[in-house]
């Protein structure tokens, strides 16, 4: 079983590894302005806050394999038509409807996971590690065509790792009506699964870690915005320019390997800590914007912050959550996160807005990565000193 819902974590993180990696580098070729740039990424989190009705389907209604075959068909759809379309209305458009379902997708299928897992504590972090691997597969899938080719740098590079996202997405919608039945629970008593899950934000603890994922996630936006077009700054050019990005993955995937210790030697609350000063130290890298050599080697830190901050995270969060809220518990924890990514593009686009420099993009840069490391410092300081759970137990909905 664990196979099993580790390939699907691989194909199913091929959809929004094709997208993300190198989508503002896509809209800058286009010649979007950055406030343009910022409110198409920033459709992302806009996906995110309709996570909770997607649980609401899944808790109560119809079986979460089913929904994410759906959620995928039309997903790898609306990705061919957005590799097509050059206008800031259409790209928008079909961006934001790609969000609405593959965002609340990617939360059902932790869901189906947390299920089936006899113990996700020590064994989501193996599973996790699957779609790692499958983020980075259409950019050196990109980069082999390129070789074989014979072309240093494609000017439809994104276009075409659209149209390989779009491949894979088909696979998973046809590969998630293969798995176990993940059946709704209905429940009389509380017939609206997502404001059951709203009763854990009385616990301190809980409340604490919500209000920080959302300021990770307001920086969170800084690097995937931002990064692509720093890089390309400093020289690296497409289609290198994703396979470099999927550094940050390698270290993701080699944390996420370790994860099962790291939770059992600092517990969740020291990992994610550890998580919060690993990208802290990421920004401030960025925020220098130079040598390319330490930049690119920055991308690790991202990885393990991922690794030791979110996904540790979902395993908390995981922890918290009675049989029948459990996807509408990582709802709540999908729709706090795309309120921080919104806030997060639109704060990238109005610092590049205020600091335009045609003649140094590093230096336009550089003032973003400043801000979005003075918000993840903050973050580290309180969450030190207020997070601080007790015993791991099913609370949501007691």
């Amino acid at each position: 079983m664990q196979a099993r819902l580790a390939l699907l974590m691989f194909l199913q993180f091929t959809l929004p590894g094709a997208l993300l990696p190198i989508f503002s580098l896509r809209l800058k070729d286009l010649g979007f302005s950055p406030m343009e740039i910022a409110w198409c990424c920033a459709t992302h989190g806009v996906g995110a806050l309709l996570a909770p009705l997607a649980a609401q389907l899944a808790d109560r209604y119809f079986s979460a394999e089913k929904c994410v075959s759906v959620f995928c068909l039309l997903g790898s759809l609306l990705l061919i038509f957005l590799s097509q379309v050059t206008s800031v209305f259409w790209v928008a458009t079909l961006t934001l409807a790609f969000w609405l379902l593959i965002v609340p997708m990617m939360m059902l299928c932790s869901t189906i996971c947390f299920t089936h897992l006899k113990d996700p504590v020590k064994e989501f972090g193996l599973v996790r590690l699957s779609g790692t691997l499958g983020w980075m597969l259409p950019g050196w899938l990109l980069l082999g065509v390129s070789r074989i080719s014979a072309h240093d740098n494609w000017t439809g590079a994104a276009q075409e790792q659209f149209l390989a996202g779009s491949f894979f997405g088909i696979l998973v919608a046809a590969y998630s009506l293969t798995l176990p039945y993940t059946p709704p629970k209905p429940n009389k008593q509380e017939k609206f699964a997502p404001f059951a899950a709203l009763k854990l934000l009385k616990g301190w603890p809980f409340a604490t870690y919500c209000l920080c994922t959302w300021g990770i996630c307001v920086t969170m936006p800084f690097t995937t915005q931002a990064t692509p077009m720093l890089l390309e700054h400093l020289g690296i050019v497409q289609p290198w320019l994703s396979p470099t990005l999927t550094i940050s993955q390698l270290a993701e995937a080699l944390s996420l390997l370790l994860l099962p210790m790291f939770i059992l030697r600092m517990g969740m609350r020291g990992s994610m800590i550890f998580g919060l000063l690993c990208w802290s130290a990421a920004l401030g890298i960025l925020s220098i914007g130079k040598p390319a050599s330490l930049v690119v080697a920055s991308l690790t830190l991202n990885g393990l912050s991922v690794t030791a901050f979110l996904v540790t995270g979902q395993v908390y969060v995981n922890s918290q959550a009675r049989g029948d809220l459990r996807a509408s518990v990582q709802s709540l924890l999908t729709f706090v996160q795309g309120i921080g990514l919104i806030l997060g593009h639109l704060l990238v686009g109005i610092l590049r807005s205020l600091n335009i420099n045609p003649k140094d993009l590093g230096e336009e840069l550089s003032l973003a990565f400043q801000f979005a490391l003075v918000i993840n410092s903050s973050l580290l300081i309180v969450f030190y000193y207020c997070f601080k759970p007790g015993k791991q137990t099913a609370q949501a909905g007691k």
